[in-house]
C-alpha cells in the first residue's frame, strides 16, 4: 500500500455510494492536468459515478487529441461559467487533481472554497495549502497521474483501468517526466508506466502525439527563439528567452505552442537553469527548469509570485518585459551560480 490505510478506507467510503462529483484542476492545465483529471474521471465512472471534469481555462489544443476532453467543461463565457459554478456547488465530492492552491484555479477558487462538498487533494506539488478534508499528497511522485494509479492500486479496483484510462494517465506520468528523461523518473514511476501499458496505455502513440506533431508555423518558431531570442549568462550556466506579443502573433502561436522549448536549452552543456518569459496581455508567463541541486520552485515562489517543483516551476511578473528581465537578472545571484 503506497498511501496511509486510513486515508484509502476514507476515500473508500466516499465512494461507496453513487454521488455527484467534480474533478477540477489547475488554469492552463498541462499533459498531467488532463491526463490525471480524465483518467480518474473514466475510473470513477466504471464505478458509477455521476462525474464532471471542470477546467478553469480552456485546454490547448495540442492536447485536443486526449480521449475524453470534448466533455470538458470549462470555466469561460457567461454560459460556461455558470454551468460550471452550478456543478461545482452540486457536487458531493470535489477532487482537485495537480494543484495545491485555489489561487490556481482564477476565479473558481473561492467557489469551491465555499462550496459544501467534501474536498479531496491529489497533488505533488510542494508546500500544498489547508483547504482539503482528505490530502494525498507526495513530492516523491513524478506526476499526479502516477499518484492516481497508486490510489486505485490501494483501493484494489485495477480492474476498472481499461484501455483509455490507462492511456490519459500514461499522458500525464509521461509528459510530466519528459518522456522518462528526467530525474524524477523514480523505479515506482517505471512500474507504473508498465502497468499502464499492460493495460493498453500506447508509448509510441503518445510520444508522437507530444513530440512530434508541430504545426509549421510552431516548429518555425521554435528555430527563431534558438537562433534569434536565446540568450546565456552566468558563464553559460543560465539560459533564457523572453517573447514578445508582437513575437506570438507573427508566428500565429496558440495555446501550447511553446510547451517544452524551455528544456532545449539543457542540450548546451553547462546550462543549469532555463527560463522562458512570454508576454501576454495582462502578465510574463514564466517557465523556470533546472538541474541537479538548483531550487526554482523556492526562486519562483520567492521573486515570480510562483512555484511548482524543485526542478520546474512557473511564475508571473506584472511589470513590462525589459524590467521582468532586469529582476530576473538580479535574482540570479540568490541561486549562488558561477559568474
Amino acid at each position: 500500500m503506497k498511501f496511509p490505510e486510513s486515508d484509502i478506507y476514507k476515500l473508500k467510503q466516499l465512494l461507496a455510494s453513487r454521488k455527484k462529483i467534480v474533478i477540477v484542476t489547475h488554469r492552463n492545465p498541462d499533459g498531467d492536468a488532463l491526463g490525471s483529471s480524465l483518467g480518474f474521471k473514466f475510473f470513477l465512472e466504471k464505478k458509477n459515478q455521476e462525474v464532471d471534469f471542470v477546467s478553469p481555462t480552456a485546454y490547448t489544443q495540442n492536447l485536443s487529441w486526449i480521449q475524453g476532453t470534448k466533455d470538458i467543461l470549462v470555466n469561460e463565457g457567461e454560459a460556461g461559467k455558470k454551468l460550471c459554478e452550478a456543478k461545482i456547488k452540486a457536487a458531493d465530492i470535489i477532487f482537485c487533481l495537480d494543484f495545491n492552491a485555489l489561487s490556481r484555479l482564477e476565479n473558481l477558487g473561492e467557489i469551491i472554497k465555499s462550496a459544501p462538498a467534501e474536498k479531496v487533494m491529489i497533488d505533488h506539488h510542494q508546500q500544498p495549502e489547508d483547504f482539503a478534508s482528505l490530502v494525498f499528497s507526495n513530492v516523491s511522485y513524478c506526476s499526479t497521474a502516477e499518484m492516481v494509479y497508486d490510489i486505485i492500486a490501494d483501493l484494489d479496483e485495477e480492474n476498472l483501468v481499461d484501455e483509455k484510462t490507462a492511456e490519459c494517465l500514461y499522458v500525464g506520468l509521461a509528459t510530466d517526466n519528459g518522456f522518462f528523461q528526467f530525474s524524477n523518473t523514480t523505479a515506482n514511476a517505471l512500474q507504473v508506466a508498465s502497468a499502464l501499458v499492460a493495460r493498453g496505455a500506447r508509448p509510441e502513440y503518445v510520444s508522437e502525439k507530444v513530440n512530434n506533431i508541430f504545426r509549421e508555423t510552431r516548429l518555425r518558431f521554435f528555430g527563431y527563439c534558438l537562433h534569434e531570442k536565446l540568450k546565456l549568462v552566468k558563464n553559460g550556466s543560465v539560459a533564457y528567452m523572453m517573447i514578445t506579443q508582437a513575437e506570438i502573433k507573427k508566428f500565429y502561436l496558440q495555446g501550447g505552442d511553446s510547451e517544452g522549448l524551455v528544456n532545449y536549452a539543457f542540450k548546451i552543456d553547462g546550462v543549469k537553469v532555463s527560463a522562458y518569459f512570454s508576454e501576454e496581455p495582462d502578465r510574463i508567463k514564466i517557465s523556470f527548469r533546472s538541474r541537479g541541486d538548483i531550487d526554482v520552485n523556492t526562486f519562483a515562489r520567492t521573486f515570480f509570485e510562483g512555484g511548482g517543483h524543485k526542478n520546474a516551476a512557473g511564475g508571473k511578473s506584472m511589470i513590462n518585459l525589459e524590467m521582468t528581465e532586469k529582476k530576473f537578472l538580479e535574482a540570479l545571484e540568490s541561486l549562488n551560480l558561477k559568474s
